[in-house]
């Protein structure tokens, strides 16, 4: 009875060694091709789960809509995020709009990489980690999941379909 009792608790373990290491699920499908990322992507879709609240504009899980409404349709739709095969970033706008996107992203230029299934953005001030669950040649989706967000204290995820233009 105890031999069982012990192989029980060893496979018992082990089946928690393989499940329990994996943190977001970044591990599960196949790993980002970086040569697939290289080019000029436009965000199309961007959405929080639960719906972020603005103070000006009320509940939302469009979050894409919300930056249309706070700095402006002109600024969101010509941004595109340029990456090169050297691991540098560009985010690129018209002239007008630069400063607005700075302040909302952070950042103009910044480092990227993958490993695994993640996706890795370091800029001057801060480092995202996103999760890609969908990557072709023309779409790419991320995910990332937000905890304690410094705005209400909710945990939210985020995902953010880009199209390559």
């Amino acid at each position: 009875m105890k031999n069982v009792t012990g192989l029980f608790a060893c496979v018992w373990l082990w089946l928690l060694m393989v499940t329990g290491c994996s943190k977001n699920g970044s591990d599960l499908g196949p790993a980002v091709d970086a040569a697939l990322v290289v080019g000029s992507w436009q965000v199309t879709q961007l959405t929080a789960n639960p719906a972020v609240v603005s103070p000006t504009y009320g509940a939302n899980s469009d979050v894409l809509l919300l930056y249309q409404q706070n700095i402006g349709r002109d600024c969101v739709g010509p941004a595109r995020y340029v990456f090169l095969p050297d691991g540098k970033l560009h985010l690129t706008t018209s002239t007008e709009c630069q400063n607005q996107l700075n302040s909302l992203f952070g950042f103009m230029t910044a480092n990227w990489r993958t490993s695994g299934r993640e996706l890795r953005i370091e800029g001057v001030y801060d480092a995202l980690s996103y999760t890609v669950t969908q990557q072709n040649a023309q779409t790419m989706v991320w995910q990332r999941t937000v905890y304690n967000s410094p705005f209400d204290g909710k945990t939210h995820q985020y995902i953010m379909t880009l199209s390559k233009r």
